[in-house]
């Protein structure tokens, strides 16, 4: 009987081990909100980037750099960043933040094409890059290449129009990265401004096309929500939505994924909420919701 239960112990103990958890978190415009004149609460940040327990975290709308950095050295001493020079016309940049006790660092790139679709590529103009990792699982030696993506915001026909265009330059970009790297596995994750998502609307239709064609699975497609807005009304409740996801090829999947959102999303269960009720997290850290999928 001891021996049975000291093979089970060692058998969780491996299994819990074998957890591998990727995320996406538009922290917004970390680390000064110049639109709600608001910094970031850093102390928050970091309570609430410690509990989602990832390894890998795609991070969008990093204004300043330099002090995202010295955040990350400073608060999480086994992680490190990697994120894009570029940030577009709102200095706002994209990339990731990775655990490097369970994920190896690769390769690192950023693409332009979506900045700008069918027309000049730009650095510090239009949307923001794709921010484009190759990593490797150190347990296992499985490689997968990782994006983060921040793509045009707004629900207006133009904005809806070059979003689909930049939907269509991530499945390029993952159909190149398979041919020039040979690895296959990957994951896209970040702020994807799918205002129609949870209507059912042109958003919903394009992006489940491009996840169908590319064979992949929309981890985060029954999430009720992923941030929240003001709704349209000064009512003084803010209303949810969904526009962060996370997509994955399926030899990433080992498991059954375990999707989550966070922060003022879970506290309020995607209910419309009032800022009050929201808290901190909402009002002092990012109208959006850190999100996590647990895939091995």
């Amino acid at each position: 009987m001891k021996s049975l239960i000291a093979s089970f112990l060692v058998l969780a103990s491996v299994s819990a081990q074998a957890a591998f958890t990727i995320g996406a978190y538009n922290i917004r415009n970390f680390d000064y909100d110049t639109r709600s004149r608001v910094p970031t609460n850093k102390n928050e940040l970091a309570k609430m980037i410690k509990s989602l327990n990832v390894d890998v975290l795609s991070v969008e709308e990093i204004g300043n750099t330099d002090r995202f950095e010295d955040f990350v050295d400073k608060q999480f001493p086994t992680y490190s960043t990697d994120l894009s020079r570029c940030g577009g016309a709102h200095g706002q940049h994209v990339g990731f933040m990775y655990n490097t006790k369970t994920v190896e660092l690769i390769g690192f790139e950023e693409d332009l094409r979506v900045t700008n679709p069918g027309n000049r590529q730009e650095c510090h103009g239009g949307s923001r890059p794709l921010a484009i990792g190759l990593f490797k699982i150190k347990a296992t030696g499985q490689k997968f290449f990782g994006i983060t993506a921040h793509l045009k915001s707004g629900s207006n026909p133009e904005s809806m129009s070059k979003r689909f265009k930049q939907y269509e330059i991530i499945r390029t970009v993952v159909q190149e990265m398979q041919a020039r790297t040979g690895v296959k596995d990957y994951f896209i994750a970040g702020d994807l401004n799918t205002t129609e998502y949870l209507s059912r609307g042109g958003d919903y239709r394009a992006l489940n096309k491009i996840v169908s064609d590319l064979g992949a699975k929309n981890l985060t497609a029954n999430l009720a929500c992923s941030a929240y807005w003001w709704g349209g009304t000064d009512d003084g409740i803010e209303d949810p939505s969904l526009l962060d996801h996370i997509i994955a090829s399926p030899g990433l999947l080992k498991t059954n994924p375990q999707v989550k959102n966070h922060g003022h999303c879970q506290k309020v269960s995607c209910r419309s909420a009032s800022l009050e009720n929201l808290g901190i997290s909402y009002n002092q850290v990012s109208d959006h919701c850190p999100l996590t999928a647990t895939i091995q």
